[in-house]
């Protein structure tokens, strides 16, 4: 590896992943990527170190994991970081996780379809019944919507009881499900936190970057959507349901207050001439993943010194002498200490970097 390469940002190329839901056209268009209608690859996995859990649907054993090209030669992302964990992780080598993965699973997701009713194990449950360290707490973050009405649906508000819930899944009786929820608006900007074990679904027609731990569980409670039936292998990770039914937080939690707990208020960190810095995630969530957000016109430069992504929300610019442009995403190696951004002055331009938790 030449030394130029050591400090050269690494542009992820779309890495699209089959799910069980419809989406996907409106992410292409973002990603420059030739028109499409909406198929079962609404999500493009970025600089990602995680196998897609796909059962009788996988495209490949190796699904999920981002190829990246060094030096002229596409390689999978894991052996790129271990060759040269140095060059990724700087002066902070993760202790948590090894070097050959990211201790974060990043992706765009765009849903034509509202996704199932679901919820994610903790740490403690993936310990207990997989061998496993990470859960699935997540935090979404909205790019755009297709309509004005856009919703998610985010914890119970009116919350059944443990056995309520499992005879509602047992029967498939969505209008009771469904009755313990409210929708909940969401519009480009908002960043909601989903912690693990709450109750939750993506509403139809939106685009998000999504920041999870790095694991691909889920505990599906809604086995038909958009057309298309769940088997059983891809509803209770492999489990049966009243095992899955301890994952579920059962508490009623009104939409003001789902708001006040889950909704993340960007903090302005830095301001200069021509950019504002913010930090997007509560600091008690950066132990699962880390985000901001910078925008401006101009140039603009920000701390480097870690493993970062790159998006470029809108706009454009150059990062390192690569012209980078809306929809592309970049890997930041840690080896850099500071990052320049070249932007036209007379242009605004948004770019978020999304890292993995703070690893000492």
């Amino acid at each position: 590896m030449t030394g130029d390469s050591l400090v050269r940002p690494l542009r992820l190329d779309p890495n699209p992943v089959w799910r069980s839901y419809l989406g996907g056209k409106e992410l292409r268009r973002f990603r420059g990527l030739p028109p499409g209608d909406d198929n079962n690859f609404p999500e493009d996995w970025l600089g990602a170190t995680v196998r897609a859990r796909n059962g009788a649907n996988s495209q490949g054993k190796h699904e999920g994991i981002s190829r990246v090209a060094v030096d002229a030669r596409e390689q999978l992302l894991p052996g790129v970081l271990r060759k040269n964990p140095e060059r990724w992780w700087g002066d902070h080598l993760p202790t948590r996780w090894p070097v050959d993965e990211t201790g974060v699973l990043i992706k765009f997701l765009d849903s034509k379809t509202r996704l199932h009713l679901q919820a994610h194990p903790d740490a403690a449950f993936v310990s207990k019944h997989f061998g496993g360290t990470a859960g699935k707490t997540e935090c979404w973050y909205i790019l755009s919507t297709r309509s004005d009405d856009a919703y998610v649906y985010l914890g119970f508000q009116r919350a059944p009881s443990r056995s309520e819930w499992a005879r509602m899944v047992r029967d498939q009786d969505l209008a009771g499900m469904l009755a313990c929820f409210d929708r909940i608006p969401v519009r480009p900007g908002d960043c909601l936190a989903v912690p693990a074990g709450t109750p939750h679904a993506i509403g139809e027609g939106i685009l998000m970057i999504e920041l999870q731990e790095p694991t691909d569980w889920v505990v599906r409670c809604e086995f038909e959507v958009g057309g298309l039936r769940l088997p059983e292998s891809a509803r209770y990770m492999g489990l049966d349901l009243d095992t899955c039914l301890n994952v579920f937080d059962y508490t009623s939690t009104p939409v003001s207050e789902v708001l006040a707990r889950f909704r993340q208020v960007p903090v302005e960190t830095t301001a200069g001439k021509s950019h504002t810095e913010f930090r997007v995630i509560r600091p008690e969530l950066e132990n699962f993943f880390r985000l901001r957000k910078l925008m401006g016109t101009g140039d603009a430069q920000w701390a480097g010194g870690e493993l970062a992504i790159l998006i470029v929300t809108y706009g454009s610019g150059r990062i390192a002498g690569h012209a980078a442009e809306g929809g592309s995403a970049w890997l930041l190696p840690g080896s850099v200490n500071e990052w320049h951004w070249c932007g036209d002055e007379k242009k605004p331009w948004e770019v978020v970097l999304a890292q993995p938790p703070t690893v000492e």
